[in-house]
């Protein structure tokens, strides 16, 4: 009897000790990933691929799925994960790279602290390029400065229409936006009818996969670069940074391209439970170092240069540490209208 009982108490202890809380949270649910923009661009790319081989790394290994809310370049969907979203750990966000940094630029549609939002970690960071058709005069940056430009706008808050405004407003490039295109592929199209003579704020990676014919058959040219660091590909293109004149511009480009560093960022609303949120974030940093993941993403060519999600705070923090001077030149250099 007190063998059977000390057997009885051995197994109890085994199978406590067995028993995963997270895991039989995430058995058999459905995890569904929130991206910011339409499908087809740059940020659906990826988010495909994260939900294809997320799922696996997850205790529970349960489902993952796709969905779309575009709007406000990200902010639609980083309200709604950080004010309505259930917060169970069955919701993640994909928004645009822009929400990081939304609250310092005054944007009072913002409505969330972007600090307690439980950062995963983003898949790649990101450089962006100005191009421009063929046939239009513009060959080298000071053309930009010079020479009237008809831009195709990739959305109100994105790269494409702040970079832009910040080209006209700190140096007097004479560009001239047009807005009314929901992403990257209706702006392309623009160009290639000729409603417009180029984008500016679209990612490279998206460029030399998606367009690598346009690029081959010489139908546009690439002006400059936008990205805190030059991208390998590139070697010779002309940075964003080059049209500053003074430190404290330079300052302003920090902290508008700054956010490419974390282009394609994975988040948790706050308030998720702390051993599904450490779930879900050790799970990311498991798929940036996943054979299966990484070999998908070479076939779709689709750069993989992770950072945690420590490393999005960290960068968060030191851009908020800017002196107020700065900070203020940046809106004025953004701000739309007047």
């Amino acid at each position: 009897m007190r063998f059977v009982c000390s057997l009885l108490f051995a197994t109890s202890i085994l199978s406590t000790a067995a028993a995963d809380p997270v895991a039989d949270f995430f058995r058999g649910q459905t995890v569904t990933i929130i991206v910011g923009s339409d499908p087809g661009g740059g940020y659906d790319s990826y988010a495909r691929p994260v939900s294809r081989h997320l799922g696996a790394l997850i205790p529970g290994e349960p489902s993952v799925v796709v969905k779309y809310m575009p709007g406000a370049a990200g902010l639609v969907a980083a309200n709604y994960l950080y004010n309505s979203a259930p917060r169970d750990g069955l919701w993640i966000g994909a928004p645009q790279r822009q929400i990081t940094v939304e609250p310092l630029r005054g944007n009072a549609a913002a409505r969330y602290d972007p600090f307690k939002f439980n950062w995963l970690g983003s898949v790649t960071s990101e450089t962006a390029v100005l191009l421009v058709d063929k046939n239009a005069p513009h060959r080298v940056p000071a053309d930009v400065l010079a020479k009237p430009l008809i831009l195709a706008n990739l959305g109100a808050g994105t790269d494409s229409e702040v970079e832009a405004t910040a080209m006209r407003r700190l140096h007097g490039a004479p560009i001239n936006l047009i807005s009314g295109y929901s992403g990257t592929p209706e702006a392309l199209l623009a160009v290639e009818r000729g409603e417009a003579q180029g984008v500016h704020g679209i990612s490279w990676s998206y460029v030399k996969t998606k367009k690598a014919d346009w690029l081959a058959q010489g139908k546009i040219r690439l002006i400059l670069q936008s990205g805190l660091k030059p991208h390998p590909d590139l070697k010779g293109l002309p940075s964003i940074f080059e049209l500053a004149k003074t430190q404290q511009e330079r300052d302003v480009w920090d902290l508008i391209v700054a956010p490419k560093e974390a282009s394609r960022p994975y988040v948790a609303p706050p308030g998720v439970p702390a051993e599904r949120g450490a779930a879900l974030r050790e799970a990311f940093d498991k798929l940036m170092r996943d054979a299966a993941f990484l070999d998908d993403m070479a076939k779709l060519q689709l750069e993989v240069v992770p950072a945690s999600g420590d490393d999005i705070v960290a960068m968060m923090k030191r851009l908020y540490a800017f002196p107020p001077e700065t900070v203020l030149k940046m809106r004025a250099a953004i701000a739309t209208g007047g």
